[in-house]
């Protein structure tokens, strides 16, 4: 009998752990692993990046498999900002991208430029970027909301000439920082607005960068990025 007990102590206990790992992940912090270039030059391929899952309050997608436990968002103390670097599920997939358009919001790019509300949002020359995969122009944009952040640009493309985009109530319009290679809300065949609930959180710093996993410590060693370790994402 005391046996007996004493397993199903321990079973709780085990049970207690759980639970509070899974909340933990979808209610306080994640990990997330950058797997594209879209949002070059700020996030690269093997970047592990931590979400902030509670800034914008909790949604069923915060969950593993979002289970149906409420819909909408509960806890929402902060909305979104335009600038702010988001992590949000769409369909099967999840994504990450930059704030662009609120609800409300008229989005457009023509000639390479970004149009916020029929203004043209500033763009500053910062030189060239280059990896061995691209080289493009380096350019600073300058928010209505003075929220300053570099863009890739490679000049003429068919992303460069848009229509122009309405977001709707409750939704948000995300672009890639690397504007020339990201399906984002300019795709109104993939991702296009993305509704409050789907976001899982802010993206705010990046924990370690390596173009390697753990499970290969070699090779994760050898191409540890040091020169990323802890840094604040903008």
């Amino acid at each position: 009998m005391k046996k007996s007990k004493e397993i199903k102590k321990q079973l709780l206990e085990i049970l207690a752990v759980v639970i509070a790992a899974i909340l933990f992940r979808s209610c306080v912090y994640e990990l997330y692993y950058i797997p594209s270039e879209s949002m070059l030059p700020n996030l690269i391929i093997g970047d592990r990046i931590v979400i902030n899952k509670y800034t914008y309050g909790i949604s069923k997608y915060s969950f593993p498999l979002s289970p149906p436990l409420f819909n909408g968002r509960i806890l929402d103390f902060n909305s979104p900002q335009r600038g702010d670097v988001i992590v949000f599920e769409k369909g099967p997939m999840i994504y990450i991208k930059r704030l662009i358009g609120l609800p409300g919001d008229r989005i457009q790019v023509l000639d390479g430029k970004l149009y916020i509300n029929g203004d043209v949002v500033p763009k500053k020359y910062n030189g060239k970027f280059t990896n061995k995969n691209q080289s493009s122009k380096e350019y600073i944009h300058s928010l209505p909301n003075k929220k300053d952040y570099t863009v890739l640009d490679d000049g003429d493309t068919i992303l460069d000439y848009t229509g122009e985009y309405i977001v709707p109530e409750d939704h948000y319009f995300f672009m890639g920082d690397n504007m020339d290679h990201s399906n984002d809300s300019r795709n109104p065949k993939g991702i296009s607005y993305v509704k409050l609930e789907n976001i899982l959180g802010r993206a705010e710093y990046i924990l370690y960068s390596s173009e390697y996993p753990v499970y290969d410590p070699i090779k994760f060693v050898e191409n540890f990025r040091t020169d990323r370790l802890l840094k604040k994402i903008k």
